[in-house]
């Protein structure tokens, strides 16, 4: 048996934790209870886009508390955008299933928090819905995530992610109980402020991981400047996932997460990436 919940809200500026406490109409729906035949919280459905109101990059996680989750918070990232110009741009996304099966407590509030990161882009929308259930989804139990974000200024530069918006030295300690790496979530774009085309590759490496650095493509961009009259270039990407990693790691150790561009440059590019252990 799945229940499903939901709750969005506005997010104003970057860098500030916001709870989403409404829905559409229910502009008080009440605390956002784990329902009491729920043992796993299976996944979050999650959407969200800027007002493009500035000619910039930025990306934005998702932050659940509260007493309702048994290991006490649970961070992933959430998706990423850029607009190369301040006007005339149009955002349409569809909502992505994420899997997280983290234990839950039938019966206690989830507090469910959104954040942007990167540039301030005007205002954010953010919608999230989390899916309980008895059991836990197919994809495995989730022991803990490391979530991290940065600007990636100039191509062929290895920067290496610390910060995660406010917080700005979360830890990336492998979990205690965890032997695996199990899935990526991660969404980069770029303020396309120069013509250009790049890929985006994604670095592992640190004392948690066994094997050594291990390296994925995480994606390519290009960009060529509109006619005098042209508008609307925006640049949006949905969370996505590389799943079935099953990476070797040593527990309570530091994980390091770079990202970098390699091509031509097409500006400033923020990466939201999140490592889920089990």
């Amino acid at each position: 048996m799945n229940l499903f919940r939901s709750r969005e809200a506005s997010l104003s500026a970057v860098d500030t934790k916001t709870q989403l406490t409404t829905l559409g109409s229910q502009t008080a729906p009440g605390p956002l209870l784990v329902p009491g035949e729920a043992k796993f919280l299976k996944s979050a459905r999650v959407a969200g886009v800027s007002s493009n109101e500035a000619a910039a990059q930025g990306g934005w996680i998702i932050r659940l508390e509260g007493p309702g989750i048994e290991r006490g918070v649970f961070n992933l990232a959430g998706g990423a955008f850029g607009t190369a110009v301040a006007t005339g741009a149009h955002s349409r996304l569809s909502s992505v299933r994420v899997p997280i099966n983290i234990a839950v407590r039938p019966g206690q509030e989830i507090l469910v928090f959104a954040e942007a990161t990167g540039a301030d882009m005007g205002t954010y929308q953010v919608g999230v819905t989390l899916e309980f259930g008895s059991e836990a989804g197919p994809e495995s139990v989730s022991l803990g995530e490391i979530t991290v974000e940065g600007d990636i200024t100039a191509v062929d530069t290895l920067t290496r992610l610390t910060a995660q918006g406010s917080v700005t030295a979360p830890s990336r300690l492998s979990p205690p109980d965890a032997k695996v790496l199990k899935r990526i979530l991660y969404a980069v774009a770029s303020d396309a402020a120069a013509d250009g085309e790049v890929n985006y590759i994604l670095r592992l490496g640190g004392d948690a991981i066994k094997g050594g650095e291990q390296t994925f493509i995480l994606g390519a961009e290009s960009f060529i400047d509109v006619a005098t009259s042209g508008d609307g270039i925006n640049n949006d990407m949905p969370v996505m996932m590389l799943d079935n990693l099953d990476l070797d790691i040593t527990p309570n150790e530091t994980l390091d997460i770079s990202v970098e561009m390699a091509g031509v440059d097409v500006g400033t590019a923020s990466a939201v990436v999140t490592a889920v252990f089990a």
